[in-house]
């Protein structure tokens, strides 16, 4: 007997869904609404926010295209984070409920969704021994120790994100290390 593992995305994208698009600084929901649906972001970038009590926004995660958007919603009543459009985009809507009854009906849908978790969980540790870092050269090399990737010339905005530091402080870093 062959075992085909599918991923949470391709499960999901069997589920009935709608489309939506979002404008740039357009607001998903908010913190404190009622959850009643899961939202896989297509196309675009959208952003999950925190503020603390000075105002200063925290980003909880930044959804790429294929990527489940406030996955741990799917066990809460109420969103615990702002979800905006930090650029164009377009999401799939899925009901949570039709979701739920497809876990219901088949394990491998709660043994993808438990492997994505634990994927997230595995990238929050890993940014986290990123962060504690003091250095932007400390940064840079735990990044790359973990797998960040390549460093390529229209990427360099996207690490300085990743890494928690500004572009010009990365490009900094770089410079000194070509001389």
């Amino acid at each position: 007997m062959i075992t085909i593992m599918f991923g949470l995305i391709e499960i999901l994208d069997g589920l009935p869904h709608q489309i939506m698009a979002l404008k740039a600084g357009e607001t998903l929901f908010h913190l404190g609404d009622r959850v009643s649906q899961l939202y896989v972001v297509r196309a675009g970038d959208v952003h999950l926010l925190r503020y603390d009590a000075e105002g200063r926004e925290a980003v909880m995660q930044r959804a790429g295209p294929e990527t489940l958007l406030a996955e741990s919603s799917i066990f809460s009543e109420v969103y615990h984070c702002n979800a905006v459009a930090a650029a164009p985009s377009e999401l799939a809507v899925i009901a949570r409920a039709d979701f739920r009854r497809a876990a219901d009906a088949d394990p491998r849908t709660m043994e993808a969704i438990a492997r994505h978790l634990a994927r997230e969980v595995q990238r929050a540790r890993a940014r986290l021994e990123i962060l504690s870092k003091k250095t932007v050269r400390e940064r840079l090399d735990t990044w790359s120790t973990l797998g960040g990737g390549e460093l390529q010339r229209g990427s360099m905005v996207a690490v300085a994100r990743e890494i928690g530091v500004t572009p010009e402080a990365l490009y900094r870093e770089l410079n000194k290390h070509r001389r």
